[in-house]
């Protein structure tokens, strides 16, 4: 039984017409309309508010295998009926893109760590010090191991869902809507951080630029490298962020 069917009976069961559930869950008539035809697919808001309205578990609204005869009896959704045992619920797709989201902040900060690990060496080996310029060596080799550390194991950890690529595996009913709405709301970001990291990487080279033509310090050329070690850095991070979120919400949508 689909959520269009659903809908429809679970509203005609309380003798509600179409207006007055749009009302109260914040929408049109017309949206309602078009949730009970198939033709549109209510967001995960709406679907938690009409599960908690009609007093049902969001499970039974999504789960394409349930249908009005299990509320009869003691419907037990913690387990999953044998023909749906193969497919990927909403609540993994949510658990993937807030993993992949805080896997890609991770990413970031290793990013950071490692485009300003040369820094400290930068600073002080203009000294013409050599063990100052081992320090900066010692100091570097401790930021690259901080960004390895900070990386390895959130990417690790996204290999718990290796299973969503497994053959046999198909997404529940509603979850690729989902999926869709959340690339499409996140269009706009992803193509601003495409941009924003473009422009940094192409300006990277001004700081030293700037530098190089006010000035022939040495510590000033420094400066002006670190600046653009941290251009650098900043915009690699803007595409590399959007890039792992927009390609998470691909992986999802290209699912069957």
């Amino acid at each position: 039984m689909i959520l269009g069917e659903k809908i429809t009976e679970l509203r005609k069961r309380s003798g509600l017409s179409q207006e007055q559930l749009g009302d109260r869950l914040g929408v049109s008539r017309q949206a309602v309309s078009k949730w009970e035809m198939s033709q549109a697919m209510p967001d995960i808001d709406r679907i938690l508010a009409m599960s908690e309205y009609f007093e049902v578990p969001a499970d039974f609204l999504l789960k394409d295998a349930y249908d009005l005869s299990d509320l009869a009896g003691s419907m037990d959704l913690s387990a999953a009926p044998a023909e749906s045992t193969k497919r990927i619920a909403l609540g993994e797709v949510q658990d993937y893109f807030r993993d992949q989201r805080k896997c890609a902040e991770k990413v970031v900060m290793g990013i950071v760590l490692f485009f300003i690990s040369p820094a400290a060496g930068i600073f002080l080996t203009i000294t013409d010090d050599f063990r100052r310029g081992m320090l900066g060596v010692i100091i570097q080799v401790i930021i690259l191991t901080a960004a390895a550390v900070t990386v390895i194991p959130s990417v690790w950890q996204m290999s718990r869902y290796r299973y969503f690529r497994q053959p046999g595996r198909e997404l529940e009913y509603g979850v690729k809507s989902v999926a869709e709405e959340n690339r499409k709301n996140f269009e706009h970001t992803h193509l601003l951080g495409i941009l924003t990291g473009a422009v940094l990487l192409i300006g990277s080279v001004l700081p030293l630029m700037i530098c190089a033509v006010i000035t022939d310090s040495t510590a000033a050329m420094a400066a002006g490298g670190v600046g653009m070690l941290l251009m650098l850095a900043a915009g690699t991070s803007s595409i590399v962020y959007v890039s792992m979120i927009s390609r998470g919400y691909q992986q999802i949508i290209r699912m069957h």
